[in-house]
């Protein structure tokens, strides 16, 4: 076994045998209500993370402004 491979499973743990794997699988009615609300939250935080960067970024340049 690979160094990768041994790091993969000391990290993740041993891979579901194909037999037990489909106890382990969401309907899709449920698996899209859990995973969809995930990539929403991710936009919502984005805007505004956009801003304060953005905040961030206009109070560095404020020294600019003196000179001219």
């Amino acid at each position: 076994m690979s160094r990768w491979q041994q790091l993969k499973s000391l990290v993740f743990g041993r891979p579901i045998s194909n037999k037990n794997a489909h106890r382990e699988r969401l309907p899709k009615r449920f698996g899209l209500a859990v995973f969809a609300s995930d990539a929403l939250s991710s936009v919502a935080y984005a805007t505004e993370e956009v801003l304060l960067i953005l905040v961030l970024g206009g109070i560095a340049a404020y020294q600019n402004l003196i000179p001219i």
